[in-house]
This record gives C-alpha cells, structure tokens and sequence, in this order.
C-alpha cells in the first residue's frame, strides 16, 4: 500500500517551520540586545563587537531562505517577514522596546537586504539606539529617514505607518474591486495550472505563490470582500471554481487560528492545489453525472496518489512543497485516520489537510457536484458536517470555520419571518444568527428596491430568519444581489 515513508514529508515540513520559528525568535532578541549594547558601548568595543557578530550570522542564515529581512509591528504583534513571533511574558521589556521606538519613528519596522553590509548594520544599529525623534510623528519619520540617508544607509528601508485618508465607503468599494480582481485572477492561474500539468508541463510555483499572496492581503484586509466571491456558482468548469473557493475558505479558516502570513500562504497554495492529482483521471469521470460504481471510486481514490507526484515534479521538497505534498496526499484522510488513500497505520492528517478537508467538503456539498450529487442548503450542509465532527473532522477547526463563515454563510437564501425573501450579504461575527440581509422579495413577489437590514440592530428586531432555502428551486441566483464590485 502507498504511504509517505512514514509521512516523511509532514516531518520535514515541521523541521523547517521549527527552523524558522526558533531563528526569527533569535533574530529579535539577538537585535535588541545588541541595540542596548550599542547605547553603552562604541562601536570599536569587544562586547559591541561580539554582539553584532551573532547578529548578522542570524541574519545570514535568514537569508538563505528569504531575499530580505522584515521586523515589523502589525495590530499587536511583531513578525519577522511573514512570520508572527510568539513571545514570553517574561519578554515584555523587548516588546516595548521596540512598540516604543516604532511609535516614536513613526514606522512600522524596516527592512534588510542582503546587500547590506557589516558597515550598514553597525550605523543602523547606532542610530536605533542614540536617534532622538522630534514628538511630531511626521517630522520624526522625515528626519530619520535623512539621517539614515546621511549615514549611507542604501540597503535598509524603513516601512512608513500608512494612514487611511480615504472614507471607509471608498475604502470597502477598492476592498471591494480588488478581491474581484483577485479572485478572477486566480480562476485563470488555476485553469493554466490544469493546462501545464495535463500536458506533461511543470507548475509554475513561484507565480501561483504570488497569487496566493495576493488573496491572503485581500482577506487580511476584508476577508468578507473575497468570501462573496464564493457566491458565484455558474461557471462553466465547476474544477476551476472548487479549487479557488476550497482555496478562500482555507485562508479565511487560517485567518482565524492566527496563522501569520508566511504559513497563510503555504495553506492557500496547498488548499489551491489539493485536487491537481484529477488531472490524471479520465474527463469523463470527473464530469461524470450518474452514481459512481465500485470501479469509478477505485480511480478516484488514486487522485491524492498522483497529487503528490504532480507536485514532486514540479518542485522538489521545499517549505511550500512539502506542505502541498503532504495536503494533496491527506486531504481524504478523515480526522480518526480512516478515508483514503489507506493507510499502512492510522493516523491524525497534518494540519493543512484537516483545513482542506473542512473547507473541500462544504464546497463541494453546497455546489452538488463531483461526489455530492445533490445540491444542500448551507445549513443541511453545516448539520451534516457537524454529525461527522471527531470522526471525519476536527471538532475544533470545524466550529472556528462555521464561526467564520457564519450560520447562514454570505449569498444564502432565507425566508424571513415575515414570509420574505432576503440574501444573506454580511456576517456578524459577534451575532451569527443575525446576519446584513438583502430583502428581495415578499408576498408579491420581486421587490424592485432591495432593502438592506441589519438583524443585529435593535431597529430591525421584529425582523428573524426562519429557514434556508434553496434558490435555484425559485431560479434565484444570490450572485446578482451581492456587490461584487467593478
């Protein structure tokens, strides 16, 4: 039987992402300690001297990796390029340190290039320690800026604090056009993805990974814009669409267990490509109408088989790799070990592959394609999962995902106390059951204003969902009611 040498590729995956933890860790310690060296000592001394050392070996040795290195300070948490570092509490003096210093430069941290040398670091180092900034934020960032000129500094770029001046309605219609752009963009990459695998090419990981990072801003920024994405079932190749809307889900499921963005984008690229193993199935089986016999399941079950060779090929074992590797192969293993590919001894899928299996089922269960021949509402299929909870998923990522998207999920169709007819256009997060409502329809029939309420708002009280209800039975097509953008 098939296996992962023992999921090999799962192990590595954690060596490296310990690798990194532990390095980024010692990279901002390492930083602040010789910061308060260089307040005491000049640079010609033994102690400034040793010190600096251990910090650009840290700092070549991230560089191995990655082309830069970023510190910077984002809605209460420091990261180290993508990375979210994990603090003691016995570390508080580091953190406000630096909350401190940033605040006072008016930056949001800085960033190193590998062009830089010994000489860089040391002035830069200097002028953290000894700069006084001026109490205008402004003025602060401007002067330091010119004194980092003045010194020379070329390879160390400092990262403004960007203010918002644009009003919040401008801000959500370009959150708005952006996720469309994005999510369109991602509908092709995923079709030239099929297009290279199929004919024998290589994957081009590097472009997808610039995709995926460009959906995980968008949903960092409003992760409701490129949720409403989902919403649109009528295209033509439900493949390309699965693939992009389990890849969404995933992302937004990674939002909220605090992945930080590194690890964000290695779980949109595994999500992204989950199912490229397909490709080596016949078309006729994968578009197939009637119930899959015995024969039809056997070939399906080999698709997490030739995933993981797809993506070998592709891209050897590094970080991203590995983690999609690992994905494609595990996503049809249930939580308690059992699904398929079988396994030589039963075990627990890795982390991604318990997400993808959340977010590929309720993707796949609400379209009514591929294995699930039946079109469900979102609350049947929300039921249905949770009756499977701790045998086929993990409890726990189950109810953060419901969570996320929401009792009535973004573009569902309700029937309203009322006798109305609402589509369901934003989630409350602290108030699930009462989502922002489109009503569409009443009695009468379709309304030509829609009407847009807040069930959470004290004025909207008399107003409660009473049921999901399926919309292509009343030709209802969700799609056209959400702002979608430009």
């Amino acid at each position: 039987m098939f296996d992962l040498n023992e999921n090999k590729y799962e192990i590595q995956a954690q060596e490296l992402e310990k690798r990194y933890e532990d390095l980024g860790l010692k990279i901002f310690r390492s930083l602040y300690s010789t910061i308060k060296i260089a307040s005491l000592y000049d640079a010609n001394n033994n102690r400034y001297i040793t010190k600096a050392s251990e910090l650009r070996l840290l700092i070549a040795e991230i560089f191995t990796d990655d082309d830069n290195l970023s510190l910077t300070y984002k809605e209460g948490y420091f990261f180290i390029n993508t990375f979210r570092l994990t603090l003691e509490t016995s570390e508080q003096e580091l953190v406000e340190f630096f909350k401190d210093r940033f605040k006072a430069l008016n930056i949001e941290g800085f960033c190193i290039y590998p062009r830089a040398d010994a000489r860089e670091i040391d002035k830069f180092i200097f002028s953290l320690s000894n700069f006084k900034a001026s109490e205008d934020p402004l003025e602060a960032f401007q002067n330091y800026k010119y004194k980092l000129e003045d010194l020379q500094i070329e390879n160390i770029v400092l990262t403004k604090i960007v203010e918002r001046k644009e009003p919040i309605k401008e801000i959500k219609k370009s959150s708005k056009a952006k996720s469309r752009k994005v999510f369109f963009k991602a509908i092709s990459t995923v079709q030239e993805i099929i297009n290279q695998a199929s004919s024998g090419g290589k994957i081009n990981l590097t472009k997808t990974k610039r995709l995926i990072q460009s959906m995980v801003d968008s949903i960092v920024d409003d992760e409701t814009a490129l949720m409403e994405m989902t919403a649109l079932r009528n295209f033509d190749n439900y493949t390309y669409m699965h693939s992009v809307n389990v890849c969404i889900y995933s992302i937004i499921l990674g939002c909220h267990i605090n992945l930080d963005k590194r690890r964000l984008t290695d779980l949109g690229v595994s999500a992204l490509l989950h199912d490229i193993g397909k490709i080596s199935l016949p078309e006729s089986l994968i578009k197939k109408t009637e119930v899959f016999d015995e024969m039809d399941w056997q070939q399906i079950r080999m698709h997490p088989i030739y995933g993981v060779k797809a993506i070998t090929k592709t891209r050897g074992t590094d970080r991203s790799s590995i983690r999609a590797i690992a994905t494609a192969y595990e996503h049809h293993i249930t939580f308690s070990g059992g699904g398929y590919p079988q396994l030589l001894q039963k075990r627990t899928p890795c982390l991604f592959a318990q997400i993808v299996a959340i977010t590929d089922s309720f993707d796949a269960m609400c379209s009514g394609r591929v294995y699930h021949k039946k079109v469900r509402t979102a609350d049947e299929v929300i039921t249905n999962m949770i009756n499977r909870a701790s045998t086929d998923y993990n409890p726990l990522l189950l109810k953060v995902f419901i969570n996320a998207i929401g009792i009535y999920p973004i573009g569902s169709v309700v029937r309203l106390n009322t006798d109305e007819v609402a589509i369901v256009s934003r989630n409350n997060p602290d108030n699930l059951d009462k989502p922002e409502i489109k009503i569409i329809a009443g009695r009468d029939g379709a309304k030509s204003d829609v009407k847009i309420i807040d069930l959470s708002k004290e004025e909207s009280s008399k107003f409660y969902i009473q049921s999901i209800i399926d919309g292509d039975k009343y030709n209802i097509d969700p799609a056209t009611y959400l702002d979608l953008g430009e």
